[in-house]
């Protein structure tokens, strides 16, 4: 495509893209206040307003007294304290803020595809910019933006490690990766994870480099997050990262859920077929469900975000489907199926039946450059029957 040409497709796509996202802003903001606060925004609140006024991580109960948090991760609350406490901006305006984090993440992976395949970068741009679940997400007070932006920064980061091999970008990426798992706990393991898939990617290169970079990229994040981990030990006798996890995998998560099973589909199966029966319908729900707009209190405009969700959801996943088949020995490509499946594997361990498209929003800059990838594949498939038939 000439670069002119590619231009004036750029603009389009953000000047519509910016329309529907303050449209819904505005609509939010004026008819539906509520809908930016779901169950989990009101403890991130009060613990921004004890950060804000005491500066210290923890709630206050009933009496009066401190009671430090362990559960949550500082991330999240000290945006907003930095935000909405210090800065007296409204939540609006941490909202109108959020909406303007998604067009960064869309820019960052507009960037990242370019690093791969400029023929890719419109539209991994475009799947971001226009993917229902993250707008909807931006409008609520929840830690899904800011993590995206910042799993986005990681995504960037390390496929410029990969395509330049300097330490730089090493240690870039294991500083972003440590500051999104503050912002969630869920990206704790994908340190460990990562630093395998360096010795992978560096396995042609000098041993001893591999290793050194590998345990540089470890070091970096596991000493930031090892902080948390001696806050956590000095205030509440407690040495993990966050309690969250252990609430999860006792309570809800797939590890040993069969003893607890309740589901009337598969209460009758043996461990095996149960397993799997449940990872794949939890797959499916995490990866399928196309995102709703029922926050906003509007019988119309959910009829309308589902009628076009769907083929949204159909059109993206088919070039993921078909991007994966591509991928080969593709390194970048690669790292972005090896980035979704960690996402994935941890969100249905940890969280099972209640996954959903939330938990894909920091998926989505992995997701949306394969799709693009396979998209321009089926596109050129396509081209050569037509001229085969002709």
């Amino acid at each position: 495509m000439p670069h002119d040409k590619q231009r004036r497709y750029i603009i389009v796509i953000i000047i519509l893209a910016v329309i529907i996202k303050l449209s819904l802003f505005l609509f939010a903001s004026i008819s539906a206040s509520q809908g930016k606060f779901l169950p989990d925004s009101h403890g991130y609140l009060r613990l921004a307003a004890t950060l804000a006024s005491k500066g210290v991580f923890a709630a206050q109960n009933e009496n009066g007294a401190l009671v430090y948090e362990t559960f949550r991760t500082p991330g999240y609350p000290l945006f907003l304290a930095a935000l909405n406490g210090l800065m007296r901006i409204p939540l609006d305006g941490v909202i109108f803020l959020q909406i303007i984090m998604t067009l960064l993440a869309a820019f960052i992976t507009y960037k990242t595809a370019l690093e791969i395949d400029q023929r890719i970068a419109l539209l991994s741009m475009a799947i971001i910019l226009f993917d229902p679940p993250i707008t909807i997400f931006s409008l609520t007070i929840l830690t899904e933006v800011l993590f995206l932006f910042l799993i986005s920064l990681f995504m960037l980061c390390f496929t410029l490690y990969l395509k330049h091999r300097k330490i730089g970008f090493i240690i870039s990426s294991a500083l972003i990766l440590a500051a999104a798992t503050y912002v969630r706990p869920i990206s704790y393991y994908l340190g460990f994870a990562v630093s395998f898939f360096i010795l992978y990617a560096d396995r042609k290169e000098k041993l001893k480099k591999a290793f050194a970079h590998a345990f540089i990229f470890l070091l970096t994040v596991y000493s930031l997050l090892g902080a948390w981990q001696v806050r956590n030990y000095v205030r509440c006798n407690n040495i993990v990262f966050s309690s969250v996890e252990h609430s999860n995998l006792s309570g809800m998560g797939l590890l040993k859920s069969y003893i607890r099973n309740t589901d009337p589909y598969t209460k009758n199966l043996t461990p095996l077929p149960y397993y799997i029966n449940v990872s794949f319908r939890c797959l499916m729900s995490l990866m399928t469900r196309p995102g709703n707009l029922k926050y906003f209190h509007s019988e119309l405009l959910t009829m309308a975000g589902k009628i076009l969700a769907y083929p949204w959801m159909i059109f993206w996943i088919t070039g993921f489907i078909w991007g994966v088949t591509k991928i080969r020995r593709n390194i970048y490509f690669q790292f972005m199926l090896f980035a979704t499946l960690y996402f994935i594997a941890v969100s249905i361990g940890g969280a099972m039946w209640v996954v959903g498209e939330r938990f894909r929003v920091p998926i989505m800059p992995f997701l949306a450059i394969i799709s693009a990838y396979g998209w321009i594949n089926l596109i050129s498939l396509i081209k050569k029957n037509d001229q085969y038939n002709t």
